[in-house]
């Protein structure tokens, strides 16, 4: 009987360790979604304050991050934590230079700062963490204000996070029209509008 289930299960690895591990990360992020079925159903939508948060890229140092994966460049992707919100962005394999192009809209919190967690996709071994990086409330506030990038060093020698952060549009969060999971404000333009 072991046996068996061997043989059976041999096909299902080998797809595993073939396919790629961008695929394989966004397959493990919607069964993730699926199972958090409860806060789909029970989690009303925030409607408070919301903030825009762009993650460009990163760019790794080769030396410091060559032991991530033994036969070719890391495959990252980024965590955004903020309060009890978690974002990620999506897998960008094989490169030292990620570029995320990564947009999300969060709940702010004003009494709270920005947690950035870039991590290695491995399907095998588990997720790695290779840097991490904060901004506080004070530079958040800062950001929102002047429109201007930042420069976020990953740890020592580990390497640079370019992200942004700005204040959502009012018709994001306030009053409009119910249109099925979105609300629009009537002086909003329609997408064929634009």
């Amino acid at each position: 009987l072991p046996s068996m289930i061997f043989l059976l299960a041999l096909p299902v690895v080998t797809a595993l360790l073939v396919a790629a591990p961008q695929q394989l990360h966004a397959s493990c992020l919607r069964l993730k979604s699926v199972i958090n079925l409860k806060s789909l159903l029970f989690t009303r939508p925030d409607t408070g304050p919301q903030i825009i948060v762009e993650i460009v890229g990163a760019d790794l140092n080769h030396r410091a991050n060559r032991f991530f994966d033994l036969w070719s460049r890391p495959d990252t992707y980024t965590v955004i934590y903020h309060g009890s919100t978690e974002r990620e962005t999506q897998v960008e394999g094989n490169t030292n230079e990620p570029r995320f192009l990564f947009k999300t809209k969060m709940p702010y919190d004003k009494s709270m700062g920005l947690r950035f967690v870039v991590k290695e996709a491995d399907l095998l071994q588990g997720d790695s963490v290779i840097g991490r990086a904060f901004i506080d409330k004070g530079r958040i506030k800062e950001m929102m204000e002047s429109g201007e990038s930042a420069l976020l060093s990953l740890g020592e020698n580990i390497g640079i996070l370019k992200i942004s952060v700005t204040r959502a549009p009012d018709e994001f969060h306030h009053g409009g029209v119910d249109v099925g999971p979105f609300t629009l404000k009537p002086e909003m333009k329609k997408l064929h509008e634009l």
